[in-house]
């Protein structure tokens, strides 16, 4: 599959968000992530990492690998959670 230099970049940040939030939703306090916290804020534009401690992160993953499944295809949802089990 060859793609473009917009569509190497969106699968790349894709794919980091799928580690980031398999990183915080199997944590026992999302809150001993502040700075993965604070970078998520930074993506979304949003400030709630301050308010994160003690609380259950609430997934993303599922609207991520759809949207993965959708842009891409499913071969490619498969390598990336392929690697983030390598990286988990």
């Amino acid at each position: 599959m060859e793609l473009s230099e917009e569509l190497k970049y969106r699968l790349s940040y894709l794919t980091m968000r799928l580690f980031f939030d398999r990183v915080l939703a199997h944590a026992d306090d999302p809150g001993k992530f502040p700075a993965t916290l604070q970078f998520l804020d930074v993506l979304a534009g949003t400030d709630l990492a301050g308010e994160a401690a003690g609380r259950k992160y609430a997934s993303q993953r599922a609207k991520l690998e759809s949207f993965l499944d959708a842009e891409y295809d499913e071969k490619m949802l498969e390598l990336i959670n392929r690697v983030i089990d390598e990286l988990a």
